[in-house]
């Protein structure tokens, strides 16, 4: 029944993207016919996509289907272009299971993904619009307001907004949820979590990669009326923050840019009122708890930007109560300084960049012990002839607590280092290329208890060989690699050799290609499991615009000595209809 729903949808998807390609086609056409003039100008690409998945164990509820039996996508970014209007529309819309944390979609033809509204207002689900005219820009839908590095910019928000850019002046509002209710659900280990609403707002002066000056506010809260039903465990929470962000140009090649911010946050809005509380924010905006709390985080960078040499200094501090409306993974209550030069040598054959710094936790010694990491790098590029290239990597982390007896200090170091030699040839029929890739990591645990036990050394290397044919549509590549993992348990060590072909027919019209993996694992002395996996694809394409793609794969596994007897066959079709603007 699921399969059917889903197959269902995903036609639905494929005749409204035919009737939407055939409105843009004719626009397009028309633009196309007024070419002197241009009044409107469309650019971008649509695609509708659908997997269908199929998994047979030959021990019925050995191993667990990985993918859904079928997947549909539609896909949009397109601009439309007249004058100077502009309007990006971009839409990402896939059918089936909402998010990992929400329950699947219900097998009942009024499900919440058939419904286009609750699709369109599903914040997991990317639909924005952002029509602009000259300076003027309004955002809807589906958004990523990107304010400053302390306030807001890494959380997508479904809602409206709008950004001003007259001259020097900035003003930029944007309104909306940033994620949607899902209703408890104990039988299937769903927790429940309530709506988000968030609002934001920057004003000031300046250009944002050159000198300015920026004031913006950003509130947050749980809409505690969106579930039916509210688990005593879940916490309504609520906040506010302010933020000054700035760069001050020093000359042609220097800067300074830094951003303050602080916030108010309460962890649970159920806990009693405060009658005091510093600083005392309005009460519209935020009603202090026990549970509020106010701290502040800070960046400033020095910096100096050149053709040959860049080098930029940076320090960072985040407070233990301080939280970002935009940022909800950033880790607070640390110190950080880094140091990150970069060079460029002998008319660029040397691209040398690296970074190295300190970074302390606990600063406000609520946990047991502060700890101390060490964070450094280097990247190097360097072209030793024209046809061979050098890239290597190295990093070094290192972690410590402040404990000095034994039994209790915690102390590791991280090391990993790669190097990649590549080398080009081409003669006056084909290229050819070579290259060879070797990579290390060594994790060493210094605690006298469980060092021995955690001590970790992996290294992979790798081969790959690329050929193409200048006179012949023909490709063909080969991949050979290992990975060697040694631990307190035993080595690890996976071989892998891959083969593909590619040929274009019908004077490149029709792409085919194939491939060939085959994989073998072992554990110690033991056989822990052997993988092939073949590939077939196609994809014919209509005067460069339209694209129909097919690509088909058979993985066959089997496990070893770890799980005698048990082997399973995975088929995956993937089908796509494209066009480009």
């Amino acid at each position: 029944m699921s399969l059917m729903i889903n197959l269902h949808f995903i036609l639905l998807l494929q005749k409204r993207f035919i009737s939407f390609l055939i409105l843009l086609t004719f626009l397009s056409q028309f633009s196309f016919g007024q070419q002197k003039k241009k009044p409107v100008n469309i650019s971008g690409d649509m695609g509708v996509y659908g997997d269908f998945y199929h998994m047979n164990s030959d021990t019925l509820g050995a191993v667990a289907p990985r993918r859904p039996d079928a997947l549909g996508r539609l896909v949009v970014n397109v601009s439309i272009n007249i004058k100077d209007f502009s309007m990006p529309i971009s839409m990402a819309l896939p059918t089936g299971q909402f998010g990992v944390i929400l329950p699947s979609v219900p097998k009942i033809p009024n499900a919440p993904y058939l419904n286009f509204k609750e699709l369109v207002k599903n914040p997991l689900n990317r639909i924005g619009i952002a029509p602009k005219y000259k300076w003027c820009q309004v955002l809807l839908g589906s958004q990523i307001p990107h304010y400053s590095e302390l306030s807001v910019g890494d959380l997508a928000v479904f809602g409206a907004g709008v950004n001003l850019t007259p001259g020097k002046f900035r003003l930029s509002v944007f309104s909306g949820t940033s994620q949607m209710a899902v209703q408890q659900d104990t039988t299937k280990n769903i927790q429940g979590i309530y709506a988000r609403k968030i609002h934001s707002a920057k004003i000031g002066f300046g250009h944002e990669d050159s000198s300015h000056f920026y004031l913006i506010g950003s509130m947050m809260k749980d809409d505690t009326s969106s579930l039916k039903f509210k688990p005593t465990t879940l916490m309504p929470q609520t906040g506010i923050l302010t933020a000054i962000d700035f760069r001050i140009k020093l000359s042609k090649k220097s800067y300074v840019k830094g951003e303050v911010a602080g916030s108010a946050f309460t962890r649970d809005m159920r806990s009693k009122e405060l009658p005091s509380f510093s600083p005392s924010p309005p009460k519209d905006l935020f009603n202090p708890k026990e549970s509020s709390r106010f701290d502040y985080a800070s960046v400033l960078s020095i910096g100096r930007d050149g053709k040959n040499f860049g080098i930029k200094a940076t320090g960072r501090y985040y407070g233990d109560g301080f939280v970002p409306m935009g940022y909800p993974f950033l880790q607070t209550d640390r110190l950080e300084l880094t140091v990150d030069p970069r060079f460029l040598l002998f008319k660029n054959k040397i691209q040398l960049s690296g970074s190295i710094g300190i970074r302390v936790n606990n600063l406000s010694g609520i946990r047991a012990t502060t700890t101390t990491q060490t964070i450094g790098s280097a990247n190097l590029n360097l072209q030793v002839t024209e046809n061979l290239s050098l890239a290597g990597s190295y990093s070094n982390f290192g972690f410590r607590n402040s404990v000095l007896n034994d039994t209790f200090r915690v102390e590791m170091v991280t090391e990993s280092w790669s190097v990649s030699p590549s080398y080009n040839l081409q003669t006056k029929s084909s290229m050819h290329n070579f290259t060879l890739m070797y990579a290390q990591n060594v994790f060493n645990d210094f605690n006298t208890v469980t060092g021995k036990l955690n001590n970790n050394d992996a290294s992979n290397g790798a081969f790959s060989y690329m050929l193409s044919m200048l006179k012949s549509p023909f490709s063909a590549n080969t991949l050979i690699s290992y990975f060697e993992n040694n631990t307190s348990y035993g080595k690890l060590m996976t071989k892998a050799v891959n083969v593909g072909f590619g040929y274009k027919f019908f004077k490149k019209k029709l792409s085919t290609t194939a491939g060939l993996t085959y994989a073998d694992n072992t554990l110690g002395a033991t056989s822990s499991g052997s993988q092939i996996m073949t590939l077939l694809g196609v994809k014919y394409t209509v005067k460069k615009k339209i694209s129909f793609a097919l690509n088909g794969s058979i993985n066959l596994f089997e496990f070893g000595d770890s799980r005698p007897g048990i082997s399973y066959r995975e088929n995956l079709l993937r089908t796509s209809i494209t066009y480009k603007l």
